[in-house]
């Protein structure tokens, strides 16, 4: 990696070569033809045959939360893993309720005295409760270990985890659901860190790696998702096409050490490729608004910009995945995508007098037309950009005025003006070649992520009929520095620490083009920590990412259960960045995985995964997949 940023400016330091402001950018085109797209079929077309699919799937889901409910207390162990099971098959929403009612009641009547010796359920009541916000005290695991001389852990003596263990499968599960609890610490909360090492310790002992310990010796090779990643920092959508993928492989090997109800993969199956068929019909209008209303696509200064919009709407789609939420879908996909192109006109196309007559611009009062006096002497691209972004946040807010009763449009401005004027405080960085400190750079860089933008968005753009948006939205519009006013907006804590997690894992990539990117939290840290190396500064981000999660998992369970909705965008939006950015920067040069991933979330049903690809899916595929 530190080759990479050394070879091609003869072996100088990193920090001498990091300012050169490229005059174009050398960006792959975008992969998918927007024109197919806009042409292809669309399943679930046929009116009765949707219908008798919406009447099986709500069979189902009566079928499945009888089977929920049936549990009695004590089936406290088999009722824990039924709620995993839906909540890793991507159904767990259709029984929010029941969900959180069953928990609530475990909290208060304390479950986990029931599960003495059952380290698996323990740990899985642990990870379930704080993950919906249910608080849950690391006393609950202290009963199943002592502390050893070297200060970590040893598992108390009626805990047999060793390999002589005739019950060595169930050892396993205990430990892959440690390990997993683990990632839902607190800051400040040692036994947990102490917690991941004693169970990964023990994984590889048995020469078995978390979090695929329970996968045996099925070939994976083939599903380098974010499967790798532990399941808290996972996209519910994506993990529900992972745990999909090994359901089907379990069975064609006769491997079935999970035990899954039938009804429940039945359910999720079904599911998956009801709401697959909603996200393609809503792409597609998206990819009709990104070329034919935008007025961007004609202009010859963006021609060599990142034209990402379907890998916006996968984002989106990851963010807000639930069918009730397609207006939180469109406007992050439409905001995603002109976004990508703003954040290279400050980067790559624009001169440092124009940048700032563009923020400038961006500041005022926008005009309801493009003859205002702001934007007249932008160039014609910028004016382009100016007019989208207006109509866009202008359209978003009479939607939300429409629906809910609140202007919103003063706040949008107040964000697209702050997330301007922190990318101008980049650009001029980058023309002056200046180093800001590391805590500088991170107080400006979590704003210029863009997460708080798409955020307040898409949080006041959360549906009428959903009580838990009225607690997150309240403080922003009737305060928070909300208006024309001078201050600038407060926004959630949760908001602010899941935008710090898309700035450093944005930063964790390598360059496209080292030597011109502008500051980052590598260089920045480098600069700071003379000795360091290019590599000590990843660990450092990657660290930092790690202790970024314990702050949102704080926030979630000191958060009310009127916030779930709100919260679960942040969350979401920090996954489908832990995502994105885990294979290289599946934005700007998207890996063949990342683009099966596209495939598999929005072109390929579940039906179509086994044994043979279906001949609609092959003609998707080759229809949007441009060739390289």
């Amino acid at each position: 990696m530190a080759d990479a940023v050394y070879s091609s400016e003869h072996n100088l330091p990193a920090a001498a070569v990091l300012y050169r402001r490229p005059s174009s950018a050398n960006y792959p085109p975008k992969t998918w033809n927007y024109d197919s797209i806009c042409s292809m079929q669309l399943h679930g077309q046929n009116e009765p045959s949707k219908e008798s699919s919406l009447l099986q799937l709500a069979s189902l889901k009566q079928r499945v939360r009888q089977l929920l409910l049936k549990k009695q207390a004590d089936e406290l162990p088999s009722r824990l893993r039924v709620m995993d099971q839906l909540q890793s098959l991507g159904v767990a929403y259709h029984f929010e309720e029941e969900i959180r009612s069953m928990l609530t009641s475990m909290h208060v009547h304390g479950a986990h005295l029931q599960l003495k010796h059952d380290l698996c359920s323990t740990a899985l009541l642990f990870r379930t409760l704080r993950a919906h916000g249910i608080p849950a005290s690391t006393d609950m695991l202290r009963a199943f270990f002592t502390g050893n001389e070297n200060g970590g852990l040893e598992a108390v003596d009626s805990i047999n985890l060793t390999r002589d263990d005739d019950d060595d499968d169930h050892a396993i599960d205990g430990l892959v659901a440690l390990y997993e609890t683990s990632y839902l610490g607190f800051p400040g909360e040692a036994m947990l860190d102490r917690a991941r090492s004693f169970a990964m310790d023990n994984l590889q002992q048995r020469r078995l790696m978390p979090p695929r310990a329970r996968e045996g010796a099925l070939d994976l090779q083939a599903d380098r998702d974010d499967g790798d990643l532990p399941l808290h920092w996972r996209a519910p959508r994506l993990q529900a096409i992972w745990s999909l993928k090994q359901h089907r492989k379990r069975n064609g090997n006769n491997w079935n050490n999970i035990d899954v109800d039938p009804l429940i993969v039945q359910l999720a199956e079904m599911d998956f490729d009801a709401v697959q068929a909603v996200h393609r019909a809503e792409l597609v209008e998206a990819t009709r608004w990104w070329k034919e209303e935008t007025g961007l696509q004609g202009q010859e200064k963006l021609a060599s910009s990142r034209d990402r919009l379907v890998e916006c709407f996968f984002c989106a789609a990851c963010i807000a995945p639930e069918p009730r939420l397609a207006a939180c879908r469109d406007v992050l996909t439409k905001l995603g995508a002109l976004l990508v192109h703003l954040d290279d006109i400050y980067d790559v196309c624009g001169t440092l007098d124009d940048l700032a007559a563009f923020t400038h611009a961006i500041g005022g009062t926008w005009p309801e037309d493009d003859d205002g006096d702001a934007t007249a002497l932008l160039p014609e691209y910028m004016q382009a950009m100016f007019s989208a972004i207006r109509s866009t946040s202008t359209a978003a807010a009479n939607r939300v005025l429409r629906e809910h009763g609140h202007d919103v449009l003063p706040l949008y401005k107040k964000a697209w003006r702050e997330l301007c004027e922190a990318f101008m405080v980049e650009a001029k960085w980058q023309h002056e070649r200046s180093m800001p400190s590391l805590d500088e750079y991170l107080g400006n860089g979590w704003v210029t992520s863009t997460a708080p933008l798409l955020l307040l968005h898409a949080i006041t753009m959360l549906p009428s009929s959903d009580v838990h948006q009225q607690q997150m939205a309240d403080p922003l519009l009737r305060g928070g520095g909300g208006g024309d006013g001078g201050g600038k907006i407060v926004h959630p804590r949760i908001v602010e620490l899941c935008s710090r997690i898309f700035r450093l894992c944005n930063d964790e990539v390598e360059p496209e083009q080292p030597g011109e990117a502008a500051p980052s939290f590598i260089s920045c840290y480098m600069e700071e920590n003379a000795a360091a190396s290019e590599e000590e500064a990843r660990r450092a981000a990657a660290d930092a990412i790690a202790e970024t999660w314990k702050e949102v998992n704080r926030e979630i369970t000191t958060g009310s259960a009127a916030d779930a909705a709100g919260v679960a965008l942040c969350v979401n939006l920090a996954r489908a960045v832990q995502c994105i950015y885990r294979d290289g920067d599946g934005i700007t040069s998207p890996t063949e995985s990342r683009k099966q991933l596209v495939k598999d979330l929005l072109f390929t049903p579940i039906g179509d995964r086994t044994h043979s690809i279906s001949t609609t899916t092959i003609s998707i595929d080759q229809q949007c997949r441009q060739s390289f």
